[in-house]
């Protein structure tokens, strides 16, 4: 199962709130209800995710960051990801996203690749096995 923990803090004009654990499809509706009542405070003015703790995101978890950054952005706020860990990195280059958060791309990373074995070892869709 699933878990996910979520610590906020406040910095002036600087929300930060801390994720560890896993963001999937199970844990995104969390994730979402505290950002959304942050971006949502009159105070908020830049909604920062620190992604230290981070362990795992899928498809889910990146498309919560993009509504985020969206109501973010409707709100004349702003949405920042922040201590991305290489496994969020690689899935946001993946999926062409890095550009749109503002964070270095995984230059190991590109579509087509992917992972597999229990040894993690990466191997390409056209590579035989």
């Amino acid at each position: 199962m699933s878990a996910l923990s979520l610590g906020t803090r406040h910095e002036g004009g600087r929300t930060v709130v801390s994720l560890t654990g896993d963001l999937d499809l199970a844990t995104v509706p969390s994730l979402r209800e505290a950002a959304a009542a942050e971006l949502n405070a009159a105070d908020c003015k830049i909604l920062v995710l620190d992604l230290n703790g981070l362990t795992f995101v899928d498809s889910t978890g990146l498309g919560c960051w993009i509504d985020l950054r969206n109501l973010a952005t409707a709100g004349g706020k702003e949405l920042s990801l922040e201590n991305v860990p290489v496994l969020a990195r690689r899935t946001v280059t993946i999926a062409g996203l890095a550009d749109v958060f503002g964070i270095p791309a995984d230059t190991g990373a590109r579509p087509g690749r992917y992972l597999r074995g229990d040894d993690g070892a990466a191997a390409d869709e056209t590579s035989a096995t």
